[in-house]
């Protein structure tokens, strides 16, 4: 492609994060239309906010619209194929309604500050006086809480240690419900054995039920709105992740799934992005390290040093190593065999009949929970790795999932 099409890429990625706040102001359109009105945000741009998600597949600045179309034509003159796509692009412009006026991309955008603005007023802080009543209404809403034998003192106390504003103006009894769920996996994953078949279960009301295979390409996976999509269709709670970041993240770090804020003192909505993907690419790293490690040793221990030959899925071998040969003549430096294992392999290893009999039951106790929390991470991972949007939705479900397989893990390394 030309270097011209390079550039229009790039000018539509950053106006699509500049557009990020409709992402969770869109769910909540109802709720905050007090708020917008408060700001003075008219009929017409809440329709606009309404029509986003249909309307949000391709926005580019009106100004870079000359470089649009020379880059258009260009792929056009290149192939049919990118004469295709160009066509594509124009006419979802097009029927977006976005080429209809240069004053319409920009009312959208500064509607999505406004948006964002108002988001935030949606949430307020619980006075002291409230918070008894709070946790004990949560308590008596939360199942999860219960299991994790969480308890009114401890959920106030929890609560006590929020400084950012977090409960919703009018929809309260469900912000503090989601919280107490958060600080309840938290406890749980603390607690309890990883794999607890309970805590399981209680998860799965929360996080979806994730037990068959995601069929979604990876093209509709790296699309943020379109993951989405996939989690609420799971049964994703997305009142978890109803929050500002700044108190999603506060929430996170008080329940001891996050060990510091990704985004601690950053306004700026863009570099709160890129903080939390940059968190979700080390939990990943870190994540597929340990695991890689301990499934080498494991096997190595039960079927002995050639068991990559004997225990692996048919194909898996041949392809680590063609992986590695082609590192190799990239110039790279060598590396062990199955650090060029995808990230589909390990659950594939795991699940193979002889190795989970002998080597992975006594781990993680049951194949339909492990296979979900690796079914829970597949979205992210491919987020994460093609350098794409890492939500709020994908970071939890990064932070609980890795958690509970690391803990397995090293359960086991001391046993």
């Amino acid at each position: 492609m030309s270097d011209e099409y390079h550039r229009w890429l790039k000018q539509q990625e950053a106006l699509n994060r500049m557009l990020k706040p409709f992402e969770d102001a869109q769910r909540y359109v109802d709720p905050i239309k007090s708020a917008y009105e408060r700001l003075g945000i008219n009929s017409t741009v809440r329709k606009i906010l309404e029509e986003e998600d249909a309307r949000r597949k391709r926005v580019v600045d009106l100004d870079s619209f000359k470089a649009l179309e020379s880059a258009a034509q260009t792929i056009a003159r290149e192939s049919r194929l990118q004469k295709s796509a160009s066509e594509n692009i124009l006419s979802s412009l097009k029927n977006s309604g976005f080429l209809d006026s240069a004053g319409d991309i920009h009312k959208s955008i500064a509607a999505s500050h406004r948006a964002h603005a108002a988001y935030e007023q949606i949430f307020r802080m619980p006075a002291a006086s409230e918070l008894a009543l709070i946790a004990h209404e949560a308590m008596a809403n939360s199942s999860l809480a219960r299991h994790v034998q969480f308890s009114d003192i401890r959920l106030h106390a929890a609560m006590a240690k929020m400084h950012t504003p977090w409960l919703q103006l009018d929809a309260g009894a469900r912000s503090a419900q989601a919280m107490a769920d958060i600080f309840a996996i938290g406890k749980g994953i603390s607690s309890l054995p990883p794999f607890d078949r309970g805590f399981t279960e209680e998860l799965r009301q929360d996080l979806g039920d994730w037990r068959d295979d995601v069929s979604a390409t990876d093209e509709y996976l790296s699309d943020p709105i379109w993951r989405s999509n996939v989690y609420v269709e799971r049964g994703f709670n997305q009142e978890l992740t109803n929050f500002t970041n700044s108190a999603f993240d506060e929430g996170l770090e008080i329940a001891g799934l996050l060990e510091s804020e990704p985004a601690a003192d950053i306004d700026d909505e863009e570099e709160d992005e890129i903080a939390r993907a940059r968190v979700a690419f080390e939990e990943l790293r870190r994540f597929e390290v340990a695991l890689r490690r301990f499934i080498e040793e494991a096997m190595q221990k039960t079927f002995g040093t050639d068991w990559m030959k004997r225990q692996l899925p048919s194909n898996m071998l041949d392809g680590w190593i063609e992986k590695k040969e082609k590192a190799a003549r990239a110039g790279e430096a060598e590396q062990a065999l199955i650090d060029y294992a995808d990230f589909s392999d390990y659950k594939a290893i795991i699940e193979k009949k002889d190795n989970w009999s002998q080597v992975f039951k006594h781990v993680f106790q049951r194949s339909d929970d492990v296979r979900e929390s690796f079914q829970r991470l597949f979205p992210v991972r491919i987020a994460t790795m093609h350098a794409r949007l890492v939500t709020k939705d994908d970071h939890l479900l990064l932070l609980v999932e890795t958690r509970r397989v690391l803990k397995a893990i090293k359960a086991n390394s001391r046993s």
